[in-house]
């Protein structure tokens, strides 16, 4: 009859930990999609940043770009 109570106490604290981490699983997940979603956008700002620059500017120009 213990053994029966224990396992029960067992089986219900199972469940609640794996409800916890399933919603902790699924905050990971989506915290993980936005990283990847944001250095994604960053990076292309980046691209596009570097594509506009001058790679060898004119010393004559340089102060009055800046």
């Amino acid at each position: 009859m213990e053994l029966i109570v224990t396992m029960a106490c067992a089986g219900i604290v199972a469940l609640v930990a794996f409800g916890v981490w399933k919603g902790m699983h699924g905050d990971y997940v989506r915290l993980q999609r936005d990283y990847q979603t944001s250095t994604g956008q960053l990076l292309q700002d980046l691209i596009q940043t570097k594509n506009r620059v001058v790679v060898n500017p004119d010393p004559a120009t340089i102060d009055k770009r800046f």
